[in-house]
């Protein structure tokens, strides 16, 4: 009969996971430089999808700001009394552009495009539309004419 001595039969489990590790390890290993192969030629496919048709990858970020801000505008007209609260409005709008980390937008163009999209969405025309196209863009004329232009693009 075989006898061990008690720090033996301590290190034989240490020994067997060791082992197991090392084995298991090796495998481990491959299959995260072939993720790793295989992360980077899905990378560069996008790279060159993204060249050959000439688009920068912060457009459809932009697209989704305004369009969040078109859809903040439709359901804040949807759910408030006329006239709306501009302050209230407007906060909306900033929570919309932080989401998106707009940082200036108060100065972005996309804003108030937006905006005049989600006027036409919630089908707003006539005196209640200019009443809201002054009040929303505080009478600035640039302001005035960004909501326009989204609102005729939102034919």
């Amino acid at each position: 009969m075989i006898k061990f001595n008690p720090l033996s039969i301590l290190l034989l489990p240490v020994l067997y996971l060791t082992v197991l590790l090392t084995i298991n390890g090796c495998s481990i290993s491959e299959s995260a430089g072939s993720l790793s192969r295989s992360s980077e030629s899905v990378s560069d496919s996008s790279k060159s999808s993204s060249e050959s048709s000439g688009t920068e990858s912060k457009q459809p970020e932009e697209n989704t700001y305004e369009q969040g801000i078109q859809d903040f505008t439709v359901t804040f007209l949807r759910t408030n009394p006329v006239p709306i609260d501009q302050q209230s409005f407007m906060k909306g709008v900033s929570d919309v552009a932080s989401e998106n980390s707009v940082v200036d937008w108060e100065a972005n163009p996309k804003t108030y495009r937006g905006i005049g999209k989600g006027l036409r969405k919630a089908k707003i025309s006539g005196d209640l539309y200019r009443l809201y196209l002054k009040t929303l863009s505080n009478g600035d004329a640039g302001k005035m004419d960004d909501i326009q232009e989204g609102y005729n693009a939102s034919r």
